[in-house]
């Protein structure tokens, strides 16, 4: 039986059987996390879109972290997904183009599930992300990393996603859009 001990609008503590973790109240422990990637014209290497931001937990300084957000109620998980694609990234993409890379939950102390998307956005125009309107959004950007950039990134949803979409693209033997149209865009 569960019995909450403490709730905000963000969070709710609960003790079930003697022992204690954590929900993500504003979203009922539901999240997504996303994963952009691209082929680099330059290298013919992928690329991975990842989000700056500063996380209060972590410290007071910019952090690479996953593109991430709650599944609000009505929204379905893939409308979560293109919202924060929007959001923290500034891409509009087809539901159809997302790629389910599967769920995880990335801490023992919290109940909370993340639905994890990659999306390859190959040429597709970026606008400038219009955030959430919040504090920590004002100050977040995104950035491109390679993939020794992003094995080092601290942030367990990203490199989680990022290792799922290798093992995918080279198990459907994956072929990077063609490049050299890439090239003569640029």
């Amino acid at each position: 039986m569960d019995t909450e001990l403490f709730r905000n609008q963000f969070l709710a503590i609960i003790d079930r059987d003697g022992y204690t973790f954590l929900r993500e109240a504003r979203c009922d422990g539901q999240i997504v996390s996303l994963l952009p990637f691209r082929t680099n014209a330059d290298t013919e290497q992928i690329d991975f879109l990842a989000r700056l931001e500063i996380c209060p937990a972590h410290g007071s300084e910019l952090e690479r972290c996953s593109i991430t957000g709650g599944v609000e109620p009505g929204q379905s998980i893939e409308e979560a997904a293109l919202l924060e694609l929007w959001e923290e990234a500034g891409y509009r993409v087809e539901v159809e183009k997302l790629v389910s890379l599967g769920q995880v939950r990335p801490s023992k102390a919290s109940d909370t599930v993340v639905h994890l998307f990659a999306v390859d956005v190959t040429g597709k125009p970026q606008a400038p992300p219009p955030g959430d309107g919040s504090r920590f959004a004002a100050n977040a950007s995104v950035e491109w990393v390679d993939y020794d950039q992003g094995i080092q990134i601290a942030d367990p949803l990203f490199v989680t996603a990022m290792t799922r979409l290798l093992k995918r693209l080279e198990i459907e033997d994956y072929r990077p859009p063609n490049l050299q149209s890439l090239k003569s865009e640029i």
